[in-house]
């Protein structure tokens, strides 16, 4: 029984290890990604000094921030917890690993960079298409806004699950995420649960979000 409970420890301490890699590869490549993807739009659409000014870029990260959130939101309830496909799947995995020595090979947003590619290009379509049509010189400032969620996304449902310092105020956020974990329906933002508030507000408070699918 010892060594079994020697192996379980010893296993998870490896997958920390490698769980931890994995995620410094995902920080950085969201960095890189994000910050080409910046210049890159800087580049293609010449913005004038009246265009790129402090505001609108805070705006843009603002707004950034804020779609970073509703794509957590849709891929998470609609392509993460509906149906039975390959990433409902493997998200299963997560799920159904909670609390075991595995558990740290699934916290991860992606295994692959390259998958974190794929989701920024994917993401970035949509925000060129509207750049481009309306020209408001918020771009540049979305796709920080989004590189800084993706970051702190990833590190705070790390801490969530693994463990490390979180502020105070961050225990109601681990408290909604682990509820979502728990079988509760409606807390599919991890840390930020803005559009949760938006589409579940009204059945949180007549108590009608209980199991989940």
């Amino acid at each position: 029984m010892e060594s079994r409970i020697a192996g379980q420890v010893r296993l998870r301490s490896v997958e920390i290890a490698r769980a931890r890699r994995v995620k410094r590869v995902n920080a950085a490549t969201a960095l890189a990604t994000g910050a080409l993807l910046a210049t890159v739009t800087f580049r293609l659409f010449h913005f004038s000094e009246r265009q790129l000014t402090p505001f609108r870029v805070l705006a843009g990260i603002l707004g950034g921030l804020l779609y970073a959130n509703a794509f957590e939101y849709v891929l998470h309830r609609f392509f993460l917890h509906w149906g039975e496909g390959f990433l409902v799947q493997r998200h299963g995995l997560h799920h159904d690993t909670a609390g075991a020595a595995e558990e740290p090979r699934y916290v991860n947003f992606a295994t692959s960079p390259w998958v974190v590619v794929l989701v920024f290009a994917l993401n970035a379509l949509p925000v060129l298409a509207l750049e481009h049509f309306l020209r408001w010189g918020l771009a540049v400032g979305i796709f920080a806004g989004f590189t800084l969620y993706f970051i702190a996304y990833e590190e705070i449902h790390w801490r969530f699950h693994l463990g490390g310092w979180l502020p105070g105020w961050m225990r109601a956020a681990r408290q909604h995420h682990m509820l979502h974990h728990g079988g509760f329906e409606g807390r599919y933002n991890v840390f930020l649960p803005i559009f949760d508030w938006i589409l579940h507000r009204g059945a949180w408070k007549r108590g009608s979000l209980h199991e989940s699918r």
